[in-house]
């Protein structure tokens, strides 16, 4: 492999800073840059349904819970990791373009419903079978194997940081 950006920031950090360690940049920074390189890729093929990756996101969290295709906002959010907030305006705009409505439970009037309507699930569904090629052309320059190493690292990777990090 040839020397990339992330490289060469560490190894400038290295001659700038030698009592530093960079290396964890090495990791981190490649995550950032292939987060939004895979983003960037993606965003303009949701653009073209209307979708954000944020919308993108509810209606994939609803289909994949299966039939009856609902969840509450607390169920949503907690999935999505975003604040109540964000995910009201998610909501409304779902709502106002008929792919979500909202229902009330029926015994208990604090609880609501964020559900797939038959618009939503057609669109999700059509739309997910593109996202999904979209994904495997980008991974397409990896082997089977290097796709197993990578997913089995970054699960690793996953499980050290959040280990690491002070409770949420």
């Amino acid at each position: 492999m040839t020397m990339d950006t992330v490289d060469q920031v560490v190894a400038d950090w290295a001659r700038q800073r030698p009592d530093l360690d960079a290396s964890p940049i090495a990791i981190f920074g490649r995550i950032r840059r292939i987060a939004d390189l895979a983003a960037g890729s993606l965003r303009g093929y949701l653009a073209s349904y209307g979708l954000t990756p944020g919308s993108f996101d509810i209606l994939c969290n609803l289909r994949r819970g299966g039939r009856p295709y609902r969840k509450t906002p607390s169920e949503l959010a907690a999935s999505a990791l975003v604040t109540s907030g964000a995910l009201t305006a998610r909501l409304d705009a779902l709502e106002r373009d008929g792919l979500i409505r909202r229902r009330d439970h029926p015994a208990d009037r604090r609880v609501s419903y964020a559900e797939l309507t038959a618009a939503g699930r057609k669109l999700i569904d059509r739309v997910l079978e593109g996202h999904l090629d979209r994904e495997e052309a980008l991974l397409a320059g990896l082997s089977e194997a290097d796709r197993k190493d990578v997913e089995r690292a970054l699960a690793l990777l996953e499980d050290t940081v959040r280990e690491a990090s002070p409770a949420q």
